[in-house]
């Protein structure tokens, strides 16, 4: 690896306990220790570059997404193969056999052969019988790697202990307390917004971005903390629990101008990269299937299948440049949503999503 201070090529043997044997200082990351590309030099250019040199603030869950080495994902799979004992009861019966008949035999040089022409006989049934090794029944899932703990654990601990705090621009979304992102009483009273996302790291990210007095937005994390008045804009995963979310906002509020700046199941279905996780399809989907699904299962059947499966993406793990142009947008369609349109404001999905140059492509 490269020593962040320095910038000398260190082999292992050059940096015992974490130290540069050129220019003694101390690094917080290791590859061969906290795993794949998790070393100071490429995570300070992560965070420089989405925090925009420091002008732009990301809480520590998305940076968590920004440096994943790696997200696997594997299908559901049924048990396969041959369980051990059918090969094993056809070779003893085989051999059982073979040597009953081999004792019968007057002539000893026939039975000697009859006795090792059983034993190769009973591999073949053998590994005939076996066939491919059992393998038990797979459910579908997926993971970040590193895992969301690991990479918490590695930056608040060794990495605060050696450079005294997280990188600039990088928060810890899990201390910033309500009063970070809801707005006092009386501020809300001038909101004619009100943006509802049940992602904590989401909001904190617009609330220390000042998205709030910017744009004249309430933060939400529930349907029940919403203003009993005014548009709403609803910023949610591409999972089931998201148009869940947005369809329950809709039937609570028929009259209201609700503009869908959430996440679509066709930005991230196929996109290698895009962070896709899962989730059990029986908490998320139910076992029927609700009018907004039934719907998309008409329109996009693919997208309604992938849903079903229990396959969702985060948006949290949205570029950090690219959810503000989103959240902009949808403030704004949100205001200028003509009256007759309340009923059915236009959605707006992430491919309609605004693409700053530096991000074509994503």
């Amino acid at each position: 690896m490269i020593c962040p201070h320095c910038q000398t090529s260190l082999p292992r043997k050059e940096r015992t306990n974490s130290v540069c044997s050129h220019c003694e200082r101390a690094f917080a990351l290791d590859p061969k220790v906290h795993g794949r590309g998790m070393h100071d030099t490429r995570i300070e250019r992560i965070a420089r570059t989405h925090t925009d040199e420091g002008r732009r603030t990301v809480t520590l869950t998305q940076l968590w997404y920004l440096a994943r080495a790696e997200n696997r994902t594997w299908d559901a799979a049924p048990r396969s193969g041959r369980s051990p004992w059918a090969g094993r009861t056809a070779a003893v019966v085989l051999v059982a056999g073979l040597a009953a008949l081999a004792v019968r035999l007057p002539d000893s040089a026939h039975a000697g052969l009859l006795w090792w022409g059983s034993v190769g006989a009973a591999v073949v049934v053998y590994l005939m019988a076996r066939g491919r090794p059992r393998r038990p029944a797979r459910r579908a899932g997926a993971c970040v790697v590193p895992y969301a703990h690991a990479f918490r654990t590695m930056m608040l601990g060794r990495w605060v202990e050696v450079y005294g705090g997280l990188p600039p621009g990088v928060v810890d979304e899990e201390k910033a307390g309500d009063a970070a992102f809801l707005p006092a009483d009386r501020d809300r009273q001038k909101r004619t917004v009100a943006l509802l996302c049940p992602d904590r790291a989401v909001r904190v990210f617009l609330s220390v971005n000042d998205f709030p007095h910017r744009l004249g937005l309430t933060l939400a994390a529930r349907l029940a903390d919403l203003p009993p008045t005014g548009p709403v804009v609803v910023l949610h995963d591409a999972s089931a629990r998201g148009f869940q979310l947005l369809a329950d906002v809709r039937a609570n509020r028929p009259d209201a101008v609700v503009v869908d700046a959430g996440l679509p199941v066709k930005a991230v279905r196929g996109n290698r990269r895009a962070v896709v996780l899962h989730e059990d399809p029986s908490e998320s989907v139910g076992s029927g299937g609700a009018d907004w699904l039934r719907r998309m299962e008409r329109l996009a059947p693919e997208d309604a299948a992938w849903l079903r499966l229990g396959w969702l993406g985060p948006v949290a793990a949205v570029p950090p440049a690219l959810l503000e142009a989103c959240v902009a947008r949808g403030v704004e369609r949100a205001r200028s949503a003509p009256e007759p349109a309340r009923r059915r404001a236009a959605e707006l999905g992430f491919l309609s999503w605004p693409q700053p140059p530096e991000l074509e492509g994503i």
